[in-house]
């Protein structure tokens, strides 16, 4: 009998491991059910830091709530995108503060988050692709553009992801970015194990959940919002591999048109980030308008400075919306 290669055997060995993942991905660990009249709630740290809840249409007509935070007379409106655990709750104090200054806030919680998940008919932590979330806030932006002066994009970790998609996909339909803390390069990953089971289920089984490998103590090092978060009946703990997927298809479009941004972005840093690449995130912002890029770095903060400094986050950033309003 000839003896194999090394590429039969490599071919083997890659082709033994995939059987291995689709086994073990027969049994995975299922996320807690959402429980009825939970979700379609707003969760904040303090009732008095609650908005008003509404509805939009999103890009394929399915209703998305939404939690407003707006006054008659505001010329500038800010659309804030939430992270890959949390929903608009988790940005509330921020929203009060910046509403208080003149700015209308609109929070969007995307499919498959906070407000809208099962009692909406999505699954959560669910996306079937990134375009979609992209036409969601479109539909969302756009009809803004006629009520307001200015319309900028204010994304946290995850969502800062996003919003950067969307300044490089409609850089019509605003006027900046401002980014807290973006998920655009990460410190934490997933197992090598994990990516492949994603790969496969993403074909196969889009909707199997995955864990998401962030603990709450990355985020805050407060104990009053450390103990908001663990209580949290609308935090994600699990994504699916669709949405894993997806997010892994934005990283790949961001990089590949990211020399094209051309718009205004204050970029907000935490020194003592555990989740998110520091010096990653600046290289790929710096691929862009190098000119109009501010970098605003806590040395002394973790990764949610909207928890932990938010009077001094809202001030910044209304500082810098003045000059580009």
């Amino acid at each position: 009998m000839p003896l194999e290669g090394p590429q039969q055997i490599a071919s083997r060995h890659v082709w033994l491991l995939l059987l291995i993942v689709v086994v073990c991905g027969c049994w995975p660990s299922r996320p807690t059910p959402v429980q009825p009249g939970i979700a379609g709630s707003q969760y904040v740290p303090d009732a008095s830091f609650a908005g008003l809840d509404d509805v939009y249409a999103g890009s394929d007509g399915a209703a998305l709530g939404y939690v407003r935070y707006d006054k008659p007379g505001a010329k500038t409106a800010l659309v804030y995108l939430h992270g890959i655990e949390s929903h608009s709750g988790w940005f509330a104090k921020a929203a009060t503060l910046l509403r208080d200054r003149g700015y209308d806030v609109y929070c969007l919680d995307r499919r498959g988050s906070g407000i809208n998940r099962e009692n909406r008919g999505f699954v959560s932590g669910h996306a079937d692709s990134y375009k979609t979330l992209l036409a969601d806030l479109r539909t969302f932006i756009q009809p803004l553009r006629n009520r307001y002066d200015s319309v900028f994009l204010v994304g946290l970790s995850w969502g800062g992801k996003l919003a950067l998609g969307y300044g490089l996909t409609h850089p019509e339909d605003i006027r900046g970015l401002v980014l807290i803390t973006p998920g655009i390069r990460a410190l934490v990953d997933v197992s090598l194990f994990t990516k492949l089971r994603i790969l496969v289920f993403s074909w196969t089984q889009p909707l199997e959940p995955i864990a998401i490998p962030i603990v709450p103590e990355m985020f805050t090092t407060t104990p009053r919002y450390l103990d908001f978060i663990h209580r949290d009946p609308l935090r994600l703990k699990y994504a699916t591999a669709g949405f894993f997927f997806e997010s892994h298809r934005l990283d790949g479009y961001i990089d590949g048109v990211m020399s094209s941004l051309r718009l205004p972005v204050q970029l907000f840093l935490a020194g003592r980030d555990r989740i998110i690449d520091n010096e990653g995130v600046r290289l790929v912002l710096e691929q862009g308008a190098q000119d109009k890029l501010e970098i605003v770095t806590y040395e002394d903060q973790t990764h949610s400075i909207q928890f932990d400094a938010p009077e001094r986050l809202v001030q910044d950033i209304v500082k810098w919306l003045k000059r580009y309003q």
